[in-house]
């Protein structure tokens, strides 16, 4: 990457009412993305009170501090980067009340390679961030927004029909969807839709639907309460054995162990060096006193 970005730190941060982090600062820089609930984050003398979807910019050797105004979470990305890029990222706004779905896609993947800890996982953490980051920058100078868009190839024959059984699928991911039935309503013989689907997606139609669905499963087990059980019943598969297997497969940990994961807050210390805490977390998280939160 022409701008070095190391991230530090990936947390799943959960907090009660009244829960806070005391004023403090680092080294780094820090986003904070809220999953759900509302925090207050003062930086300095200016006040954010966060919402779902909303993203606070904490800058280097800027004191702040975290309250959390009734039962939050929160993703922390704490990063660094060249002194090129960084001087670029100080412009950028300190709160943003909404981000756009590329820029959601973008945060919520660092998290899952953060959880999975496949291959090269910090590799593709890294290049996320910055990609995020020059999807900002693009939006704060009136450039492109960059929304996500999935890629098709137009020599397929007939490509808008392929387009329309992966908007099928997208529509019905939570319904046991079937490739003769896809064919069907696209117009097609199975043998022929296969072939079809193949050329223009790049993987056999089973092999999509199962993606999707697991895809949306994470997302079930990121931002719901529901067990293994019911997420699969939810996302048609009649057997929570085949569901199981299935996910390690994509995934490669168990869907009892990605719950176990995700619904855990301890910090995730992507790269360990120096600005790795020793402790488990840089500020511990503590309860309002009574009268303070009166």
């Amino acid at each position: 990457m022409r701008n070095q970005v190391i991230v530090h730190r990936v947390v799943k941060n959960g907090k009660r009412s009244g829960q806070y982090i005391e004023p403090h600062s680092h080294v780094f820089f820090h986003y904070i993305y809220s999953l759900g609930g509302h925090t207050r984050v003062t930086l300095e003398e200016q006040v954010y009170e966060t919402e779902q979807g909303s993203l606070v910019l904490i800058p280097p050797e800027t004191v702040h501090s975290i309250t959390s105004l009734d039962t939050s979470c929160c993703l922390d990305l704490k990063f660094s980067c060249s002194d090129a890029l960084a001087a670029q990222i100080t412009g950028l706004p300190r709160y943003l009340r909404a981000v756009d779905d590329h820029a959601n896609s973008l945060i919520r993947n660092i998290f899952e390679e953060a959880v999975g800890q496949e291959r090269d996982y910090d590799e593709i953490i890294n290049i996320r961030l910055y990609e995020l980051l020059i999807l900002l920058l693009r939006q704060q100078s009136g450039g492109e927004t960059g929304q996500a868009s999935v890629c098709y190839s137009v020599s397929a024959p007939d490509h808008e029909n392929i387009r329309q059984a992966l908007r099928i699928v997208e529509e019905e991911l939570e319904t046991p969807v079937r490739v003769a039935d896809l064919a069907e309503r696209c117009g097609y013989s199975e043998n022929y839709f296969r072939q079809v689907f193949r050329e223009s997606v790049g993987m056999a139609p089973n092999a999509y639907i199962n993606q999707r669905k697991i895809s949306r499963a994470k997302e079930l087990m990121l931002y719901s309460e529901r067990n293994v059980t019911q997420i699969a019943e939810q996302l048609g598969y009649q057997s929570i054995h085949y569901f199981s297997r299935l996910f390690k497969k994509v995934t490669g940990i168990t869907p009892t162990d990605y719950i176990s994961r995700v619904k855990d807050n301890r910090p995730i210390n992507v790269i360990h060096n120096a600005n790795t805490p020793r402790g488990e977390f840089e500020i511990p998280v503590r309860d309002m006193a009574p009268e303070e939160s009166e």
